[in-house]
């Protein structure tokens, strides 16, 4: 049975597409990995399918809203590593009245599809806040958090924390947050780090993931930093942030402490 994983995080930047790249690509290497492009942004799926010919997530999400017989068929990247593609229209799922009620359900069917037939499912989410992801998050077993230093900030884990508990999704696995686009030599980011260990513990994790040009570059032609610059600093850390998270699933869930209650109420009513 697969293990899902949302990429999420509400602050846009933070490397969310690169972390679902460059994770697939890694435990592809031993593992049968699904990428789900859900942003309508559709970034994973032009850095690593730009001219795919294959059907779209909305595609599959719309036959199953009418519910037409779904035999999905993602595209292969590598033997071990397959994508469902990302679409623009994935903005309607806000609005459509169906969606609204039944999205985490739908997610849920098509998700349904390949359990069986991968280790892990990586779907890389949008960064607002709305219906879509919460259906997405809904339907997962884990979720993984990127995060800047630079714009990192207490409240804001805590405001995320909040909104996963308005997702109300009892079994969700809090893989952790993790520091992304990394200079530890820089005073306000090794204090940050610090800071935050010291005040939520495990849901920071070790693995910090190092600045660098050559990752962007990677991501332009659909590779990973591990193998278009093997020698590079934030290659190493990819790799150690990936065996990190392997024995992260099924070890962590919403600690209470870390929620605001005030706004949790706002959210609910």
């Amino acid at each position: 049975m697969a293990n899902t994983i949302s990429i999420y995080n509400f602050k846009g930047g933070v490397g969310k597409t690169t972390t679902a790249l460059n994770l697939g690509i890694s435990w592809s290497k031993s593992f049968k990995v699904l990428l789900v492009d859900f942003d309508p942004q559709c970034n994973l799926t032009n850095s690593i399918a730009g001219d795919h010919q294959s059907t779209t997530v909305f595609t599959y999400l719309k036959k199953i809203m009418h519910d037409h017989d779904v035999n999905p068929q993602p595209e292969e990247i590598t033997p071990y590593l397959h994508l469902i593609p990302g679409d623009l229209q994935m903005t309607q799922t806000e609005s459509n009245n169906q969606f609204i009620s039944f999205g985490r359900s739908m997610i849920e069917k098509l998700l349904m599809h390949f359990r069986n037939d991968y280790d892990f499912i990586i779907m890389d989410c949008p960064t607002n806040f709305g219906v879509l992801v919460k259906s997405i998050i809904g339907a997962s077993k884990n979720i993984l958090i990127p995060a800047i230093a630079d714009n990192f900030s207490l409240t804001g884990v805590q405001t995320l924390m909040t909104y996963l508990a308005a997702v109300e999704n009892q079994s969700l696995n809090i893989l952790g947050v993790f520091f992304n686009m990394f200079n530890g030599s820089m005073n306000l980011t090794a204090k940050k780090f610090e800071e935050s260990k010291a005040t939520f513990g495990s849901l920071i994790l070790d693995c910090t993931v190092s600045r660098s040009i050559k990752v962007g570059e990677a991501n332009d032609i659909g590779k990973s930093i591990g193998d278009y610059s093997p020698d590079n600093t934030a290659a190493h850390d990819f790799m150690k942030l990936s065996e990190e998270l392997l024995s992260k699933f099924h070890s962590q869930t919403l600690n209470p402490d870390y929620v605001l209650p005030e706004l949790l109420e706002k959210m609910r009513d």
